[in-house]
C-alpha cells in the first residue's frame, strides 16, 4: 500500500475525534441473487485499481470541435490516494466521468481493473459501478424526502438480499459519526452532515474505489478538513481514493497529483 507519510500534519489534526484513526473493517456485500455467475466476474480486480490508455473526449459545440482531453495515459494502483488537479475546464471532472463508467471516451481506454469499461454492455456496466465504485460529489445528491438511513441503503436495493440492507447501512452510518442522526432527512442535517451521509452510501458496498469530485468545494474550511480526514481514513484501510480538485492545498495532501490544464498533463 502507498505510504502515507506525506499527508499533512495540519490535515491530520483536523480528525474528529469520533472518527477513529484506524477504522475496522466491514464486511462485503454479497452479489444479488440475479446476478450471473459471468457478471460476477468482470467486476473482480487485479493490482491495478485504474489503468487510462490514450485517452481523448471531443464534444461538438455548433461547428466547432471541442476537446475535453487529449491523449492521456496514466494507472493508479490499488491503495493509492491520488488527486486529479486543475482549473475549471481543465478536464478534470470529464476525466473522472470517464473512470466512474459514466461516460466513454471518443478515442482510448478505461480500464477497472482487467475490465475495458467500453467492452462492457450496459448491465455489467451498472454491476461494476455499483459493486467496485463509490461516487462522493460537491452537491452531495441526497433525496430530500428520505431520512439518513434510506439514503444511505439506496445502493444496496440492487446489490444485496432485503434482510442485509439496513444493518450493513447502519454500519456504515455509524463508522461516518452519524449514529444519532438516522431517522433525520437532509434539510435536518448540516452541511458537512449531508457530505457524511453522502460518503456513507458511497461506502456502503464496499466498493474499492473511492471518487471524489470536489468533496469540501461546498463546506466552509474546517468543514472539509473533516471530510477529506473521513476521507483519507477510509484510503488508509486500503481503499483507492481518487480526489478532483482546483485545491492546491487538497491535493497537497495526495501521495500523488496528475495536474491536468487544456485536457493535458502538466
Amino acid at each position: 500500500m502507498p505510504n502515507k507519510s506525506n499527508i499533512r500534519p495540519t490535515i491530520i489534526a483536523g480528525l474528529r475525534s469520533d472518527i477513529p484513526e484506524d477504522l475496522p473493517p466491514y464486511p462485503g456485500t454479497p452479489l444479488p441473487r440475479r446476478v450471473s455467475a459471468q457478471d460476477q466476474a468482470t467486476i473482480e480486480g487485479t493490482g491495478t485499481s485504474v489503468r487510462v490508455e490514450n485517452v481523448s473526449k471531443t464534444y461538438k459545440m455548433g461547428e466547432e470541435l471541442f476537446w475535453a482531453l487529449r491523449n492521456v495515459t496514466f494507472e493508479i494502483e490499488k491503495g493509492e490516494f491520488v488527486s486529479i488537479l486543475g482549473p475549471s475546464g481543465s478536464g478534470k471532472s470529464t476525466l473522472m466521468h470517464l473512470i466512474g463508467g459514466l461516460d466513454k471516451p471518443t478515442n482510448g481506454e478505461v480500464y477497472i481493473g482487467e475490465n475495458n469499461l467500453s467492452k462492457l454492455n450496459g448491465r455489467r456496466l451498472a454491476t461494476l459501478r455499483n459493486k467496485q465504485i463509490g461516487f462522493v460529489f460537491q452537491f452531495f445528491n441526497l433525496l430530500p424526502r428520505t431520512n439518513v438511513l434510506d439514503n444511505v441503503m439506496l445502493p444496496l436495493i440492487y446489490s444485496t438480499n432485503t434482510k442485509d440492507r439496513k444493518s450493513k447501512a447502519l454500519q456504515i452510518i455509524e463508522r461516518v459519526g452519524l449514529k444519532q442522526k438516522v431517522k433525520h432527512k437532509p434539510n435536518e442535517l448540516s452541511g458537512g452532515e449531508q457530505q457524511r451521509v453522502a460518503i456513507a452510501r458511497a461506502l456502503v458496498n464496499d466498493p474499492e474505489i473511492i471518487l471524489a469530485d470536489e468533496p469540501t468545494g461546498n463546506l466552509d474550511s474546517n468543514t472539509g478538513i473533516q471530510i477529506l480526514e473521513l476521507l483519507v481514513a477510509f484510503n488508509r484501510l486500503g481503499k483507492t481514493l481518487i480526489i478532483v480538485t482546483h485545491d492546491q492545498n487538497i491535493a497537497k495532501t495526495s501521495t500523488r497529483i496528475i495536474r491536468l490544464q487544456d485536457g493535458q498533463f502538466i
